[in-house]
């Protein structure tokens, strides 16, 4: 079975974690929670030493969604992800202008949702 992750935040986000929120194939980290594993400060440890850590719990991931109502948070994750040489790397938005910039990022596929559209549930039978 594929390691699946939900990233992202905002209205978009918070929309696809309540779609698929039973579904216990899949992980879910806020933007929120990315940014303070980066910050994380302990003894000597720089920003350097905290994102290798980030690669070494990450890299397992098969398949990632980035899903954020920000622009600048969804290419910062997808660069991350991108760099991890993740499989597949999807990302969610209801923003259909920066399709062309998130594919050269190394997307492998993006979504376009509409803005309101709460029904995740392909969501869940990609990975049942």
């Amino acid at each position: 079975m594929k390691k699946c992750l939900i990233v992202g935040s905002g209205v978009l986000y918070t929309s696809v974690v309540f779609s698929v929120r039973k579904e216990k194939s899949m992980n879910v980290m806020s933007y929120d929670q990315y940014l303070q594993a980066l910050a994380n400060q302990e003894g000597d440890r720089t920003r350097a030493d905290n994102l290798n850590e980030m690669f070494k719990k990450l890299i397992i991931y098969d398949v990632v969604y980035i899903i954020s109502d920000s622009l600048d948070e969804g290419f910062e994750l997808t660069s991350f992800f991108s760099s991890l040489v993740t499989p597949t790397v999807i990302v969610v938005t209801n923003n259909s202008r920066y399709y062309h910039l998130y594919k050269k990022l190394g997307v492998r596929l993006v979504i376009i949702s509409k803005p309101g559209d709460y029904s995740y549930s392909w969501l869940q039978r990609e990975f049942s």
